[in-house]
């Protein structure tokens, strides 16, 4: 009989950083300590990285491995998609841990939703009812657009991961109609990701600028949004304010999907950076927007996740259903 294990090393590997901690499983809740955040670009391999925090840390090697990743994991072993590693939960093993485990980023995401609240979480409008046992989805646009869910009923909860990302744009006004003819004439298909994503912005941009006979490169959607900010660019304001209401009727689409009564909780890169302007109501109006259902989505909460580690307790959980529970 395996032996259930009492710590892990929980990781979540970003493009830029890779964040890890270790966590206390003995508990209900799983408890996090010591995290940090380490620059990839300083180290050839993830092994590279979990030795030297280990070895910082001091103690034993925890007894299991958790690491959210963004790419696609085939038989235990996921090459990520933006940078060269190459990681392997057998590999992880040869480490000295007992079990290891890789996940997608947003199943991280979708099981950290069990242990957030209050400051973990800002609202978009409100306020809302709460329904702490109805499905909640997860929504997130950063350097892509992740999807997912914790799927809840009465009796139990569970995670599904879905591609909604690269669902079809789908315009309703004739300037996001303009958008995605520029924008098919660049990709063809033209997915959601095109057009809500950190790349999402820079599209809205160019297409804005080509539809006004602007002949420009594609902006950073740093800049764009910067710009948008300071109030001396229309275009730029204009491309953002597109952007909300994108990300509004989407989210609100995602929560028809998943039937998410409990909420659709932001996560990714962009929306924490951007709480006012989430909450200038063209986001909540786009979410609203659903015709004969506007009475089902309306009473559904929209919440940024801003806990800087939201990844890793969702790491965590997932390591106390995989190794403890089983």
């Amino acid at each position: 009989m395996k032996k259930t294990p009492k710590t892990c090393l929980v990781g979540d590997i970003g493009g830029t950083n890779v964040r890890l901690a270790i966590a206390d499983l003995t508990d209900t809740a799983p408890k996090i300590s010591a995290p940090q955040s380490l620059p990839r670009a300083n180290h050839a391999t993830f092994e590279e990285v979990v030795d030297g925090y280990l070895k910082a840390a001091g103690g034993p090697v925890p007894d299991c491995v958790v690491v959210a990743v963004a790419g696609p994991i085939s038989n235990g072993v996921v090459k990520l998609t933006n940078g060269q590693w190459v990681i392997s939960e057998a590999v992880l093993k040869e480490r000295g841990f007992g079990e290891a485990l890789l996940i997608n980023d947003y199943a991280a995401l979708g099981y950290a939703v069990e242990h957030l609240s209050g400051d973990d979480l800002a609202d978009i409008g409100g306020p809302f009812p709460n329904s702490p046992r109805e499905t909640v989805g997860v929504v997130g646009a950063g350097t892509g657009l992740g999807v997912a869910a914790l799927v809840r009923d009465s009796f139990s909860s569970a995670v599904m991961v879905t591609e909604g990302g690269h669902t079809a744009f789908a315009p309703v006004d004739e300037t996001e109609y303009a958008i995605l003819a520029v924008l098919k004439e660049r990709y063809g298909r033209v997915s959601t990701e095109r057009v809500l994503s950190g790349p999402g912005l820079s599209n809205i941009h160019w297409a804005l600028a080509r539809l006004k006979g602007l002949d420009i490169a594609p902006l950073d959607p740093a800049e764009v949004s910067k710009r948008a900010q300071s109030g001396t660019d229309p275009l730029s304001a204009k491309a953002f304010d597109v952007f909300l209401g994108i990300y509004g009727r989407f989210a609100g689409d995602m929560a028809l999907a998943f039937g998410a009564r409990g909420g659709i909780y932001l996560g990714g890169g962009i929306a924490p950076r951007f709480l006012k302007e989430l909450n200038n109501g063209t986001f909540r109006r786009g979410f609203e927007e659903k015709g004969r259902f506007v009475g089902y989505v309306s009473p559904i909460p929209t919440k940024v996740i801003v806990h800087p580690y939201a990844a890793l307790l969702g790491s965590a959980e997932a390591a106390i259903r995989a190794f403890v529970k089983r």
